[in-house]
C-alpha cells in the first residue's frame, strides 16, 4: 500500500512538473511579445511568433522532462528490484543455515 501511495505521487510530480514545463515557456513568450508591442511599438504579428516560439519550447521541455523523469523510474524501480532479490538470496541463506543446525 505504501509502495502504491508514494508511487502515484512521483506519478502526480511528473504531471505537474510536465505541465509546468510546457506552460512556462508559453508565458514567457507571451511577455516578452506584450513588453514588445507596448513599449517599443512592435507590430502585433511579434505576439504570433513569441507565442508560437514559447509552444514549441514548452514542448521540447516537456518531453525532455518526461524522458529524464521516465528514465530515473525506470532506475529507480530496477534498483528496488536488486534490493529485493539480495533480500531473498539472505532469507534463502539464512534457512539454509538453520537447516544445517537441526540437520546435525
Amino acid at each position: 500500500m505504501y509502495k502504491r501511495f508514494i508511487s502515484a505521487f512521483q506519478m502526480l510530480n511528473i504531471l505537474f512538473q510536465s505541465l509546468y514545463c510546457l506552460v512556462l515557456p508559453m508565458g514567457i513568450g507571451a511577455l516578452v511579445a506584450f513588453l514588445l508591442t507596448r513599449f517599443l511599438g512592435a507590430p502585433k504579428w511579434v505576439w504570433a511568433i513569441f507565442i508560437t516560439l514559447g509552444v514549441f519550447s514548452g514542448l521540447y521541455s516537456m518531453v525532455k522532462y518526461i524522458l529524464i523523469a521516465t528514465k530515473a523510474l525506470e532506475n529507480l524501480d530496477k534498483g528496488r528490484n536488486e534490493r529485493s532479490d539480495a533480500e531473498r538470496a539472505r532469507q534463502q541463506r539464512r534457512e539454509r543455515w538453520k537447516n544445517a543446525g537441526q540437520d546435525e
